[in-house]
């Protein structure tokens, strides 16, 4: 006879002599809570509300060659809007000190 790999189940035989299965408790059967990591906001693509923003033309210049630049590496085109998403998402990354600097020498 072969052998078999047997679940996680306990046999037991009531008064009739027939064996009844009874399903242990396994880990693998328990919902795990599903973990983000800490300071990322989470994603809610249902209610995106617009926000507008006054750019210099130095700005738009800056936003276009960065665009530019990552369309260059990308397979796919990449919109202003992607880019300008993505930098917010490294901007969470970063030390508040370093934005700040940044905004020094800005303005």
């Amino acid at each position: 006879m072969m052998a078999t790999k047997s679940t996680p189940t306990k046999s037991t035989t009531k008064s009739t002599g027939k064996k009844k299965l009874v399903k242990g408790s396994s880990k693998l059967n328990q919902p795990q809570p599903v973990t983000k990591p800490t300071g990322v906001v989470p994603e809610n693509k249902g209610s995106a509300l617009p926000k507008s923003f006054r750019l210099t033309g130095d700005d738009i210049a800056n936003l276009k060659q960065i665009t530019e630049a990552v369309n260059g590496v990308s397979r796919s085109k990449i919109s202003e809007t992607k880019v300008i998403k993505a930098l917010l998402q490294l901007g969470t990354k970063l030390p508040p000190e370093k934005v700040l600097k940044a905004l020094k020498e800005i303005f």
